[in-house]
């Protein structure tokens, strides 16, 4: 263990042998931090806060620090932070509210001066640039990537594999599987290329394409359309996952780019084996 003789380790903290904390660190008595985990300087670790092993907290960050929020009042929670994750200066990550826990999940990087506000729940593999700010409860779906300055409001639910564009806000819903852009975001296409990253198979990002026409080009209502996917899409688990998402939404999802000098990606007609 390498603790910085400057650094300041209340009573109470558990710091794994292999960790290192940084010159002028302050870290609470509830706090955890996990094997290979290097803290830097001026970090402030507070609350029920649990950071996993081999993350990275750059100087200044703030993390499990009281939500700003006037329902709060003290309750015993914290942050969870999973293995891999790093955090660049200045990113603030408040604690959650109630019996819950701001959630940053495995291997995810957040760039300089993001926040995470309470009851976040950010998947694994997300990449936040700088100065992206969620308010509190925004989810996050597993190898999202926010270019920077974008802001979302409360309960706001992002998709997995959603790339957005930079300085984006959005008050509703993006959906799974595409690319957003836009104040207010509107979906611009489907995110082919972070499916190919991710090694999806051309016939589920074939099919994934098909259940967003239907979705977005058809003319359909919402329900209408997810009867017709599950009619005319293969059932696979990536197009379920689409149709729970709308089906489930509470703030609304957001509309299809229609701008008559641009074609959606989703208007195209591309053959399966380009997709």
């Amino acid at each position: 263990m390498t603790i910085h003789k400057t650094a300041l380790v209340e009573d109470g903290a558990i710091i794994h042998e292999a960790a290192e904390i940084g010159p002028y660190a302050v870290i609470g008595p509830n706090v955890t931090v996990g094997e290979g985990t290097k803290i830097g300087a001026h970090v402030v670790l507070d609350g029920h806060t649990i950071v996993g092993s081999n993350c990275r907290i750059y100087a200044g960050a703030a993390v499990g620090l009281e939500p700003q929020d006037l329902k709060y009042k003290n309750e015993p929670t914290g942050v969870i932070i999973g293995d891999n994750v790093t955090i660049r200066e200045y990113v603030t990550v408040h604690r959650g509210t109630g019996e819950r826990s701001t959630l940053i999940g495995a291997e995810s990087f957040l760039m300089n001066y993001v926040h995470v506000a309470h009851d976040c729940k950010i998947g694994k593999g997300v990449i936040l640039t700088n100065n992206t700010c969620f308010a509190g409860h925004v989810e996050v779906g597993d190898y999202a990537v926010f270019s920077g300055f974008c802001i979302f409001h409360q309960f706001v639910r992002v998709g997995r594999s959603v790339m957005v564009g930079g300085m984006t806000g959005s008050r509703v819903d993006l959906p799974p599987f595409t690319i957003c852009d836009g104040r207010p975001a509107v979906v611009r296409g489907v995110n082919v290329i972070g499916l190919r990253r991710q090694k999806m198979k051309p016939e589920t990002r074939a099919a994934i394409k098909l259940a967003y026409k239907i979705l977005y080009r058809y003319g359909l209502n919402t329900t209408q359309a997810i009867t017709r996917i599950e009619e005319e899409v293969p059932p696979l688990p990536e197009i379920k996952e689409i149709t729970d998402f709308f089906a489930n939404s509470k703030r609304g999802v957001a509309e299809a780019f229609t701008d008559a000098g641009e074609t959606s990606v989703m208007a195209e007609e591309v053959p399966v084996d380009t997709i």
